[in-house]
Formats: C-alpha cells, structure tokens, sequence
C-alpha cells in the first residue's frame, strides 16, 4: 500500500512539472497573441480602416465630352477624401500635342473618338484621365435627370446690360430643367470667348448636382442605363467603385461641388493652355 501511494504521488508530481509549465507558456502565449491583435485594431482604427465607408477612399478622373457638331469637354474630378466634386470647363479649340504637329481637342474627337481626345490631352499636360465618358446633351439629361430642376444666377456670368438685355435684368436666376439646358447655354454664350463659354457648361452642371444632391447616387445607374447611348472606357468594376464613391460624397454635409476652367489664351489656331493652365489640368487627372 506504501509503496503503491508513493508512486502515486511521484507520477503526480512529474505530470505537474510537465503540465504547469506548459499551462503556463499556452496563457502567455494566448495573452500575447491577444494583446497583439489590441495593438493591430487600434493601429488600424488611427487609419481610419475600422468601419471606412465604401468608396470613402477612392477618386476618380474623367474626360467628359458632349458629342455636338462642335464637340466640348470636361474634366471631372470625384475626389473622396478631399469630400469634393470638381467640373474643370475645356475648350473644344484647345490646342493639344499631337505626333503631326498640334491639333486641337474638337477636331482629334472627330477625327479618332473620344479615346483618341483623352490620348492626345494626356501627352499634352503629361498626366492622363482615369477614363472617358462621351455622350449627347440629350443622354446627359437622362442621367442628371429629366425632372431635375435647378436656378442658376445668370448675374455669376452676365454684367446688368446683357442681362437685362436678355431678360434677367430684374430676376437674375433661371429656372432650367436639362431639356433647357443646351438653349439656354446658345443663349448666353453670344459673344463669349472660349474661356467664358467652357466655364458657363461648367458652371451650370456643377449647380445641378449642388442643388440636387440626392442625384449622385442614381448616376451611376442611370449610365448603366445609358449605356447603348454611351462611349466610354469605364469597365463595370469602375462603375461599381465610382457607384460608392458618388454615394459616400451625396451623405457628406460637408462635400463641396465646385467648377473652374483651364485657363489659357484665345490665338488663330485654338485654345492654347498657359503654363497654370497645364498646371491645373495635371492636378485635377493627378
């Protein structure tokens, strides 16, 4: 009996001195993996990686074209982290590089298509558009929206006498759906410069999409939709992405919808681009 209870103890005690240090090295171990995983979460969460919104990272660089008998363009910038939409205004005269000598935009889109516009735009100011999207007013108004309303103050564009001249001397705004719009731009481009009459398109989308918010997140779908009435090089994937992105800005109160032009001077030959002209273009497609 002793002897049988003193080999008890002495298994007893050698599995304890296996067992406890082994028990002990699992918890530190399993403590250490723990408090890594603690470190990782709060080094993500400094990120902004924890619960991000979709699309809440993302920008996208667009080349629009208006397909017209005297086609015009846009530089669109989608810009998530800096909560900003841009409408850059660019002349269809402008004056881009191209392997025969220059051209300008309005021509090489006739010529060779909107893929060709973007091509010659990009070895002109040196950095190139994520994509391009061409399409009519008419297709344009579908995805801004045919019921879509929006005031625009012709005093942002117009001095008093052309104003009045043209009947807002006294109500400045007009109340214009997208069917309005390609008249109402004839209309107070009469004498405009390139310059002014790129701005003016620029200008009266970005107010737009400023007073209707709501239309971000149903531009995507409405291109979807569009598609046959489209040219462009944006895959289903980008639409998907731009699809968040647009969503994230329209729940942002502090987005800003904004518009500029490219600044440059009028010659004989087209548009050509100054130096802060090409600057801007690269920031805006940068």
């Amino acid at each position: 009996m002793r002897s049988c209870g003193g080999l008890f103890w002495q298994s007893l005690f050698l599995t304890l001195l296996v067992l406890v240090p082994m028990s002990a090295a699992v918890l530190y171990f399993s403590g250490q993996r723990q408090h890594q995983a603690e470190v990782e979460l709060a080094a993500a969460a400094g990120r902004g990686d924890v619960g991000i919104d979709a699309g809440a990272t993302n920008t996208f660089r667009l080349l629009l074209a208006i397909q017209t008998d005297t086609p015009e363009f846009l530089l669109l910038r989608v810009d998530a982290p800096a909560r900003t939409i841009t409408f850059c205004g660019v002349p269809g005269r402008t004056l881009v590089d191209a392997p025969e000598g220059q051209t300008t935009l309005e021509d090489c889109y006739l010529a060779a298509g909107p893929a060709r516009a973007a091509q010659l735009l990009a070895d002109t100011v040196g950095v190139a558009p994520d994509a391009y999207f061409a399409a009519t007013p008419d297709t344009y108004g579908e995805l801004i929206g045919t019921e879509t309303t929006a005031r625009f103050d012709t005093a942002s564009v117009l001095d008093l006498e052309r104003r009045t001249e043209l009947g807002y001397g006294e109500e400045n705004a007009a109340e214009l759906t997208p069917g309005m719009t390609e008249e109402f731009l004839a209309t107070l481009r009469e004498g405009m410069d390139l310059k002014a009459s790129a701005s003016l398109r620029a200008a009266v989308w970005c107010v737009f999409l400023r007073q209707n918010p709501a239309r971000l997140t149903l531009l995507v779908e409405a291109a979807r939709e569009e598609s046959p009435r489209t040219l462009t090089s944006l895959t289903a994937q980008d639409l998907l992405k731009l699809e968040q992105t647009l969503e994230y800005l329209s729940g942002q109160t502090a987005a800003t919808i904004e518009y500029t032009v490219l600044t440059g001077r009028q010659t004989s030959a087209g548009y050509a681009l100054d130096g802060e002209g090409r600057e801007q273009a690269a920031e805006l497609l940068g």
